[in-house]
């Protein structure tokens, strides 16, 4: 599976399993992934995730942590 399709598959199961569900909470977390890193880059690590048995996740650079809040970088968990 490509990670395209591996991204469009997760989105779809967040649709389908509603608000508060882990699915939605994971496709919400893939999407700000998308923001943040841009598509090459979201999608090879779902290949690689997909691969290893891992997630994407979020987290903080060691630039970003000088008083920002918000994760900054996307990282396999």
């Amino acid at each position: 599976m490509t990670g395209k399709e591996i991204f469009d598959r997760c989105q779809l199961a967040a649709l389908k399993n509603g608000l508060g569900s882990q699915e939605f909470h994971y496709g919400n977390v893939l999407y700000q992934a998308l923001q943040l890193e841009g598509e090459e880059k979201i999608f090879q690590l779902l290949e690689q995730a997909e691969n290893s048995g891992k997630r994407v996740g979020l987290g903080y650079s060691a630039d970003g942590f000088k008083g920002i809040n918000d994760p900054d970088i996307a990282i396999l968990v």
